[in-house]
């Protein structure tokens, strides 16, 4: 098992002080091990991540597209860290923005992380990777107090599905990723080595789902917006190996690093598509306005 102690963590991984120790079992040794419970709200919450994603199950929304500011600057500081679940990048030479959808405030990115399998699964299926890159809602000074509100944190996540075509973006983090693997380096930031700009982690953004949840690591704070995009990214599997071979302790490799699924208590998620991608389909279907919109991700329950 997986065990790391922490007295502070940022990610969602945004994780935050967390007196107990938790963990991820190692499935590549033994797939039949139990995930662990972290305690607190991490077991006793009612809106927590990750969820399955369902396309037919999903309330339909159409809103104004998703406005990215300085996503596509290229990063020259980012610095990497092994931070013992993950390996997160931070450090962003320029303020990132993201807003429009059905956003009604602007959110600034404070970090991105890794986990590999994906957390999220659409459609019953895993993919190897997830990458979420993680905003703080402005009118909040930092994240831990953006935690403790519901409008506080968006995530997106991105899924990346197996090809033979190694990912460019992906390679520019790998090739820094030997100064962190081992556990003498954990929690000592290197310099990354490539410039990177955000928006080469981000396929198109036409077609996503939103949910209100949860941090995916403890204290699992139900604070997040989350956008799940629908397209993913390629990458390889040799590509995906580099991030197993992290170490969490002395000769201990994160072979895993996602969360289990929790129940979606029948909250809603919504599939939000731009109108020229909508496709006939059999069936009942709902429209979500922006005021609904809002409801929703504020966590009231809607009859339909």
């Amino acid at each position: 098992m997986h065990f790391i102690a922490l007295a502070l963590i940022v990610c969602c991984s945004v994780s935050f002080s967390w007196a107990n120790e938790w963990g991820y079992p190692d499935l590549d040794s033994n797939q039949d091990e139990p995930f662990p419970k972290w305690g607190g709200l991490c077991d006793s919450g009612k809106k927590q991540s990750p969820i399955n994603l369902h396309v037919k199950g999903a309330l339909k929304g159409e809103f104004d597209s998703l406005r990215f500011e300085n996503y596509d600057e290229h990063q020259k500081n980012l610095r990497m860290v092994n931070n013992g679940h993950s390996i997160q990048l931070s450090g962003f030479d320029h303020e990132l923005t993201l807003s429009g959808g059905a956003l009604l405030q602007d959110f600034v990115v404070e970090q991105i992380h890794m986990h590999w399998w994906s957390e999220h699964t659409i459609n019953d299926i895993r993919y190897p990777l997830e990458v979420h890159i993680v905003h703080r809602n402005t009118i909040y000074p930092n994240m831990t107090m953006a935690a403790n509100f519901k409008d506080g944190i968006v995530v997106i996540g991105v899924l990346y599905h197996v090809s033979n075509t190694p990912n460019e973006a992906i390679g520019s983090i790998i090739k820094s990723l030997g100064a962190v693997k081992s556990y003498d380096s954990m929690n000592k930031p290197v310099l990354v080595a490539d410039s990177l700009a955000v928006d080469d982690l981000v396929p198109s953004v036409e077609s996503y789902f939103t949910y209100a949840g949860s941090l995916t690591t403890p204290t699992c704070a139900e604070a997040v917006t989350w956008i799940v995009l629908t397209e993913t990214f390629p990458v390889t599997l040799d590509q995906v190996n580099e991030f197993k071979e992290i170490e969490y302790d002395q000769g201990k490799q994160l072979h895993n690093n996602y969360r289990e699924l929790q129940s979606e208590n029948n909250r809603a998620v919504v599939l939000v598509e731009q109108p020229e991608q909508r496709s006939g389909a059999a069936g009942l279907t709902a429209s979500v306005s922006l005021g609904l919109m809002t409801l929703i991700l504020a966590g009231q329950k809607i009859m339909l």
